[in-house]
């Protein structure tokens, strides 16, 4: 049986499925175990279902719901998440009606669940003959219309009233893939037409100087040029960030919440005559990241595994000239590339966010230089971890201001700048720069 499981990629793709909607296992890390041991071939159709089935769950669990006589028993949830990758599949993919319908069935068999076999013929013909009555009554629920929990779209209503079906679609969108190119070693014109020598089509990115927006997605291993670190993995938006930090030669320089280490490699690339960088994330395996990061571009830094809002545990006493906090947030602007995050992320979960993100300010702000600058950053597109942090920070502290920035980063909310995905291109992302009076 344990071979059979692996060997059918439909079902593989139910059971990770399975694991990351209903056991709250993260996408990428149960995505890499089912992909293991398959052909090219299958897993690229495994990471298709598993990314749009868990990225479209709402609305394909209301089809299924109703299909359905009645619920399927717990234990069978290997079964509703098979029967949802069949309707993913008709419904997005337009594979083959019969084709679907026949390798659904036979993936069922080989689960060992024979039961299920005429169950899922029945439904999903069913669902064949009368596609358009089940589409029509998904538009009446706007949970289930634009496939969200209905706590998140409330509060995206609430926060951005002419901009959260725009958030909503963007975040249901498949993700594009952009590079940032390291000009210190060629630029983004030479890089592009050693993309286009490789046969892998590409555009320049308009949003940032050093970004390059694939036309279709690749796996990393086959960039040219990636293990040399000629070229990074990065969303524009993430590329915008080490320009703004104005470093000079000399400068001290704080990343804290580093890893994986994409805006430190940026900073070593743009700013190679620094005193010294440090990098400092609280998870040890993160930090990992951050040294093969570093290995893989030849640089180095400071690497400490240590919680950034207890500086007695790590900091020399020297003040920094700069800090960036890209600090742990919902990750509400980043959904299209992690859409488990629309079924772990919780109402609850804001205020303990928060509450973190205000401890690292309160914790570094302290550490800056008088003449220093303080970037803090998230990929969120809620107000309380954004302008409405800074806010309440500058009410602690009126010794700081927030700067002004170029209009080009986004809606400027006062105190601070809000992309918004599917308004702005790219992720949803903030920006801030704290200084001194």
């Amino acid at each position: 049986m344990k071979g059979q499981l692996k060997k059918n990629p439909r079902l593989a793709a139910a059971l990770a499925i399975e694991q990351v909607v209903h056991r709250g296992q993260q996408l990428n890390r149960t995505l890499d175990t089912a992909l293991s041991g398959h052909a090219a071939a299958d897993k690229r159709l495994i990471a298709e279902i598993v990314n749009g089935v868990t990225r479209w769950y709402w609305l394909l669990d209301s089809y299924a719901d109703s299909l359905m006589a009645r619920p399927l028993r717990r234990k069978d949830r290997d079964v509703h998440c098979l029967l949802l990758t069949g309707l993913y599949q008709l419904e997005f993919n337009r594979v083959p009606s019969h084709a679907c319908v026949n390798e659904t069935v036979r993936a069922v068999k080989d689960l060992g669940k024979s039961w299920a076999s005429s169950f899922l013929n029945a439904v999903m013909r069913e669902f064949l003959s009368n596609r358009d009555e089940h589409c029509d009554q998904a538009q009446l629920d706007d949970s289930v219309r634009y496939s969200h929990p209905v706590w998140m779209i409330d509060m995206l209503k609430q926060q951005w009233p002419e901009h959260w079906s725009k958030i909503l679609q963007a975040n249901n969108s498949k993700p594009e893939m952009y590079l940032r190119v390291n000009t210190s070693e060629c630029s983004v014109g030479e890089y592009l037409d050693i993309l286009a020598s490789h046969d892998i089509p590409a555009v320049i990115d308009s949003e940032s100087p050093f970004g390059i927006r694939l036309q279709k997605r690749v796996y990393v291993e086959q960039l040219p040029g990636f293990a040399q670190a000629l070229v990074s993995v990065q969303n524009s938006a993430s590329q915008l960030v080490a320009p703004l930090m104005d470093i000079q030669p000399g400068h001290r320089v704080l990343d804290a919440c580093s890893a994986p280490g994409g805006k430190l490699l940026h900073l070593l690339e743009l700013y190679p005559h620094l005193e010294s960088i440090t990098a400092i994330d609280i998870d040890e395996d993160r930090c990992m990241e951050i040294a093969d990061n570093l290995h893989r571009a030849g640089r180095s830094a400071t690497v400490i595994a240590a919680d950034a809002t207890h500086p007695d545990k790590w900091w020399d006493g020297k003040l920094f000239d700069r800090i960036l906090i890209d600090a742990p947030c919902s990750a509400t602007g980043i959904i299209s590339k992690h859409p488990d995050i629309k079924h772990h992320r919780r109402p609850e979960d804001i205020e303990h966010l928060v509450s973190v993100q205000s401890n690292l300010l309160e914790a570094l702000l302290p550490l800056l230089n008088q003449y220093g600058k303080l970037i803090y950053t998230t990929c969120s597109v809620l107000r309380e971890e954004n302008q409405g942090q800074v806010s309440e920070v500058l009410k602690r502290h009126p010794e700081f201001v927030a700067q002004m920035l170029p209009e080009s980063l986004g809606l400027h909310t006062g105190n601070g700048y809000q992309r918004l995905q599917g308004v702005d291109s790219g992720d949803g992302f903030f920006y801030a720069v704290l200084r001194h009076r």
